[in-house]
């Protein structure tokens, strides 16, 4: 059992979500890369079905996701929402007599991806339990997992983005192919149909025709209530970067360009592509590649002027959302042309985007990126205390004892 005086950081991922399996890669490798001098750490791990569990089983890769055998060593808890400033995880009974201590934690460090984490719906659970936690607060992670409204909230800063359309699953089935063509109008042919609230590349699919867009709907219905159709890029080159507050200011981090041997960087490619260790975890100081060792060319030679570009737009975009934690800004760019167009902020990349860190100037491994989010989770906990009684004089209606 850890000292009281150590900051115990409880590592939360997996989910309800497509991108569990990639969450639970991303909180092993921060479980393990978390500074173990200055934290006490232990993951959280929410299966498939919404259930919470801890164990030190949750701890290895092996055990995912945990069989009958595994299961047998954990124990299912839920949060307490009664004790503002202090986690604590309630162990659900075993027994008719069996009920084990709470569990305590001082910050939540959030590992999630995807729908039921990443957009807002964990942010508020913790902002609901007065409780500090890392990454975009509630607000911005919701705005910024739901494609259609980050470009809505981008288009007054001057920051280049694709037209786009959205397709809303109705009760009706699918939407016909002349409702399609009228709602599509100038987008053109070949298009890209992608899910609008999910990452990782997950459902995204390429359409030559509206026969080709319909078919790749119901696909994408099982996962999204709303389908986003964007034209597809020609000779197409992403960069992404990451953003975060820093002193004096907001720095940015190294750029990176994903390798592709085919047009569309999909969710094999980026996550079971290249190397030999398939989503081993990491801590400071060893050589990294990124989640589940995705090739790609950090820093690579720009085009004149494209760098200041690529800085500028996504540190608009950060500070346009009053922005915490370290997300990750990806661009698209029409190689032949030069024309580049911000695609999608990730309020939680992968592996929490340590290798751009990494490759900085000045540098900042991934045990001090995650100190700096710990810190950060618990400042802006301290920044937003109200007090214990809110309510102006001139605002009471009631007496007070």
């Amino acid at each position: 059992m850890a000292s009281r005086n150590e900051t115990r950081v409880a590592v939360f991922f997996g989910g309800r979500s497509p991108e569990h399996d990639v969450s639970v890669i991303t909180g092993l490798q921060a479980l393990k890369a978390l500074d173990q001098q200055r934290f006490a750490a232990f993951p959280v791990y929410i299966d498939p079905r919404g259930r919470w569990f801890v164990g030190a089983a949750l701890g290895e890769r092996r055990s995912y996701l945990p069989d009958a055998r595994v299961a047998r060593e954990l124990t299912e808890v839920s949060l307490a929402l009664g004790e503002p400033g202090r986690g604590l995880l309630l162990p659900k009974r075993s027994g008719f007599f069996a009920r084990r201590p709470p569990i305590e934690f001082d910050v939540a460090l959030l590992a999630f991806h995807g729908v039921g984490g990443e957009d807002g719906q964990m942010q508020g659970l913790f902002e609901t339990a007065n409780l500090p936690y890392t990454g975009m607060r509630t607000l911005a992670s919701a705005v910024l997992m739901d494609k259609a409204a980050t470009k809505r909230l981008l288009a007054s800063l001057g920051i280049p983005l694709l037209p786009y359309r959205v397709i809303t699953r109705g009760a009706g089935g699918l939407p016909s192919a002349d409702s399609l063509r009228d709602l599509l109008g100038d987008i053109g042919f070949p298009c890209i149909v992608k899910p609008a609230h999910l990452g990782s590349s997950i459902g995204v699919g390429k359409a030559d025709t509206i026969e080709e867009v319909r078919a790749l709907l119901p696909m994408i219905f099982r996962l999204d209530r709303q389908a986003i159709v964007e034209p597809f890029v020609a000779n197409l080159v992403e960069y992404n970067l990451a953003v975060m507050q820093a002193e004096g200011g907001v720095r940015t981090s190294a750029i990176e360009r994903p390798k592709r041997a085919e047009d569309l960087l999909d969710f094999r490619q980026k996550y079971l592509s290249g190397g030999s260790d398939k989503g081993g975890v990491k801590g400071e100081g060893t050589a990294s590649q990124g989640m589940l060792s995705l090739t790609r060319d950090i820093n690579p030679p720009l085009p004149a002027g494209l760098e200041e570009k690529l800085r500028r737009w996504a540190m608009a975009a950060f500070l346009a959302v009053d922005g915490s934690g370290a997300p990750r800004v990806d661009f698209y760019c029409n190689a032949a042309t030069g024309e580049t167009w911000l695609n999608e902020i990730n309020p939680i990349p992968g592996s929490f985007g340590y290798f751009l860190w990494e490759a900085a100037e000045p540098p900042l491994g991934f045990t001090a990126l995650l100190t700096r989010l710990v810190g950060e989770a618990l400042a802006l906990h301290r920044a937003a205390q109200l007090p214990d009684d809110p309510v102006p004089p001139e605002a009471r209606l009631l007496r007070r004892p």
